[in-house]
């Protein structure tokens, strides 16, 4: 070994020495002890600032995973409340029409009717069909009343399970009604008219008869085919027809026929009265 490398080896011995001695006994050495600390604590500052990085790092991701398990969590619930309040607005829905089908039924003990559930409806016109699930089998025929809180149209086709409505808003329906109001008895022919937009039309109503906006509108039972009495519509609008003889009304439907879910047929009643036509030269189902 040459000398230059014995001095490289003895200098670093003696530096570790000075630094083991400036460690154990800093009062003896201040001036190593000085040196070694300017050395010391950066790297110390360094390898605790990396240490405390590397933990907050890793609380970062372990907090972020956190949160996204909470999130998921909270998505789901929130996704079964959802559906929990979908199916609690079809339950409300689908007891309110029953409601209004039972109300139905006891104010009117004297009539015998099958409850049924649409099925379909024509999409091509809302206003004009929509199939029951009852038909031949549960007892229906043509032209028996179909109703709801009031009537919604009549009977127009039947098969051996089901059957087709014609709803009061088609213009091919035509059922006969009257005003019920004590001091008028004004009588004509109920029906849908295209460009009325849901509404309905009453015809051939007597240019002499009574009739007023807000008058509730029956039907008046004269066919023989509906009993009388049925809630049809509420006036809106009265005028002259086209001809200038006759008087027609515009008749806001008592049921939403979009909204309708749950009917009646009435296949039974005790007509009080069987006249061949409604009054005023129209001819009613």
């Amino acid at each position: 070994m040459n000398k230059k490398a014995m001095l490289w080896i003895l200098g670093a011995l003696v530096v570790s020495a000075l630094l083991a001695l400036a460690v154990a006994g800093r009062s003896r050495f201040p001036l190593i002890s000085r040196a070694v600390t300017a050395v010391v604590l950066p790297a110390d500052a360094a390898l605790s600032a990396a240490v405390h990085g590397g933990d907050t790092v890793r609380g970062y991701w372990r907090a972020l995973g956190t949160l996204q398990e909470e999130n998921r969590e909270l998505k789901k619930e929130n996704d079964q409340l959802r559906r929990a309040n979908i199916a609690m607005a079809d339950l409300f829905a689908e007891n309110k029409h029953l409601r209004e089908l039972l109300a139905y039924k006891e104010q009117h003990r004297q009539q015998e009717t099958v409850a049924a559930r649409v099925i379909a409806r024509n999409f091509g016109d809302l206003r004009e069909n929509l199939y029951i699930d009852a038909g031949a089998e549960q007892g229906l025929r043509r032209d028996m009343a179909v109703v709801r809180d009031g009537l919604i149209g009549v009977v127009d086709e039947v098969y051996p399970s089901y059957a087709k409505v014609l709803l009061l808003t088609s213009p091919r329906c035509k059922v006969g009604g009257r005003i019920l109001r004590a001091d008028s008895r004004a009588v004509g022919v109920v029906g849908g008219r295209s460009a009325m937009g849901g509404r309905l039309i009453m015809e051939h109503i007597f240019r002499e008869a009574d009739v007023r906006s807000g008058d509730v509108v029956v039907t008046s039972g004269y066919s023989g085919n509906h009993p009388a009495g049925i809630l049809i519509g509420t006036v809106a609008a009265v005028r002259p027809d086209s001809l200038g003889l006759l008087q027609e009304a515009e008749v806001i439907p008592t049921s939403d026929m979009a909204a309708v879910e749950q009917v009646l047929v009435i296949t039974g009643f005790s007509p009080s009265h069987n006249i061949g036509g409604s009054a005023g030269g129209g001819q009613g189902r």
